[in-house]
């Protein structure tokens, strides 16, 4: 029950909807002359634990800080007004937005023409631009949260997923505060951010569908064929542009690096087809790092099939700790100079490169990026593709961020890289001064194989996962039947993945344990925790789970 007035000073009017996270309500502050409307947010954590509730409170505080930050940055983001707790539960209180989602505006008006969907995407790009800028994702873009702002027509972004991933803090089996649940949508949330590992391209992704359902009125569950791995929807949208229709398959690609990897990069190609920049575009917003661009790859059939991971129903619970580095961010432009950075490792080859960054971007290192060492002169002669971690603005910031990598890679290092021939490169190492990067294997992780397996059983694509396994594996736990291997999974559910853990590196073979969940069709939880043994096969370029060895539950 919702008392009368809020922090004595907050009257409901009425409610607006309600979630997994809490209730939204309209309301009227009793304290301002013109008993200004506003939307409340009651939000409540997932775990009654008192010990907890401080710590979310903490939590609490910071994020309603950066949605304060957004607000006053950007008129196309709705202005944080207050936040405070109350009776256990947590309230943020923000300015009401008059206008229609685009859900309502789609019901009301039908689809939308290329035009009009263009000229929205070109009105809300600049804002991710800028929100992506303070190192945020928001991890939640889907035409309810896009309210079209009735006074001028201008799109609004709301209801960032930072605050709810707080309310879901809980503590794991280490003892350690984590957030249980990922944030986002089925259907409009792609793989690597069902997995609890949000980029950028994540909110494209997004947005790239929300653009898609604006044009087709189907949504992404509609449109996905699990059989090809992705999202036909060209038939349903037939007066939409060759050039458009490029630019939205870019942003959904499966594999965020055959995405743009920045909202500019997305807007750039909308620009170069004659769309003008929206006027409502923030000025003097920082500009966001930019990763040096990699060439889009052929997806291999497990990573189509993997694609509809980001349709699957329910939002997955996962204990997941997400590792990742702080480093202080370089300013906008440093590319064009010079710039410190964590170097991981250096291939003549780029798709290897690629490969690489994406390893790393997937295992949670968000500023990993690379460049072409011949651009910067001082480092060395060789054609190489230089993978690194991160950036910094001094030597001392990439130092301190080294101490902790090496403990995972110890050949990596820091150095300064500059168009400056003359410069020194200035160059941190442990061990052998001077050491080069190590070549790295342009295998996938066996921990990311290990999610993928279970996001195509989630997916039902039950062909492709016993594609997955060994011989051995098909004798000893399916007797070498597909119709008893498919008929098991058919009891299940869904899978939660809770935790994946790389135990045994080689290199053809890798060792993972693997804490999960089924969720059963009669209603049963079954949680399990087993160690998977996988082989690497050369011939389909994949890992093969070859055994496996229960290890509780």
């Amino acid at each position: 029950m919702t008392p009368a007035l809020l922090n004595n000073r907050y009257r409901i009017i009425k409610p607006l909807g309600a979630g997994g996270f809490g209730e939204t309500f309209l309301a009227e502050d009793t304290q301002m002359p013109s008993s200004r409307r506003c939307v409340i947010k009651q939000l409540k954590p997932v775990a009654n634990n008192p010990q907890l509730y401080n710590l979310v409170r903490e939590r609490f505080g910071r994020e309603a800080a950066i949605l304060e930050e957004l607000g006053e940055g950007n008129s196309q983001i709705p202005r944080l007004y207050a936040y405070f707790s109350e009776g256990e539960q947590f309230y943020l209180v923000q300015e009401w937005v008059d206008g229609v989602t685009l859900s309502q505006k789609l019901e009301t008006s039908g689809v939308m023409s290329e035009g009009s969907v263009k000229a929205l995407l070109v009105s809300i790009l600049p804002v991710l631009k800028f929100v992506h800028s303070k190192r945020i994702v928001h991890r939640d873009i889907k035409p309810d949260n896009i309210i079209v702002r009735r006074r001028d027509g201008v799109p609004v972004l709301i209801d960032f997923g930072a605050v709810k991933e707080t309310m879901g803090t809980v503590v794991n089996s280490q003892g350690n505060a984590t957030s249980s649940i990922v944030i986002g949508t089925p259907g409009f949330m792609p793989s690597e951010q069902a997995a609890g590992r949000p980029l950028y391209s994540s909110d494209l992704y997004s947005l790239g569908l929300t653009a898609i359902y604006l044009l087709t009125g189907k949504v992404p569950q509609e449109l996905a064929d699990p059989v090809a791995g992705e999202f036909v929807w060209h038939r349903h949208a037939s007066r939409v542009s060759p050039e458009f229709a490029a630019v939205l398959d870019k942003a959904i690609q499966f594999h965020p690096r055959e995405r743009y990897t920045t909202a500019r990069e997305m807007l750039d190609a909308l620009q170069q087809q004659g769309v003008p920049v929206s006027p409502t575009a923030p000025s003097g917003a920082p500009a966001v790092p930019q990763t040096v661009p990699v060439a889009p790859s052929g997806r291999g059939n497990w990573q189509k099939a993997a694609i509809v991971g980001g349709i699957v129903g329910a939002c997955v619970m996962i204990g997941l700790a997400t590792s990742r580095l702080q480093p202080n961010s370089p300013p906008g432009g440093i590319d064009a100079g010079s710039f410190y950075f964590l170097a991981d490792s250096a291939f003549k080859d780029r798709s290897n490169a690629d490969n690489q960054l994406q390893t790393l971007k997937s295992a949670g290192y968000s500023e990993a990026g690379q460049f072409w060492i011949p651009d910067y002169p001082n480092l060395s002669g060789s054609p190489l593709w230089q993978v690194y971690v991160a950036k910094f603005r001094d030597s001392a910031s990439c130092d301190k961020i080294l101490r902790d990598y090496q403990q995972k890679k110890p050949d990596a290092y820091c150095a300064l890289a500059s168009k400056d021939r003359s410069a020194s490169a200035d160059r941190l190492v442990s061990g052998e001064a001077g050491s080069p990067p190590s070549q790295v294997s342009s295998k996938p992780s066996p921990e990311i194989a290990v999610r993928d397996y279970y996001t195509m059983i989630n997916s039902r694509n039950y062909q492709t996962g016993w594609n997955k396994l060994s011989a051995k594996f098909k004798r000893e736990y399916s007797e070498n039947s597909y119709s008893s291997y498919a008929g098991w999974w058919e009891k299940v559910e869904r899978v939660d993945i809770r935790e994946v853990t790389l135990v045994e590196p080689g290199g053809d073979s890798a060792v993972v344990d693997a804490a999960i969940a089924y969720r059963m069709k009669d209603g049963r939880v079954v949680p399990d925790s087993i160690r998977i043994q996988l082989v690497w096969d050369a011939r389909t370029g994949s890992w093969l789970f070859d055994d496996r060895i229960k290890k509780s539950g």
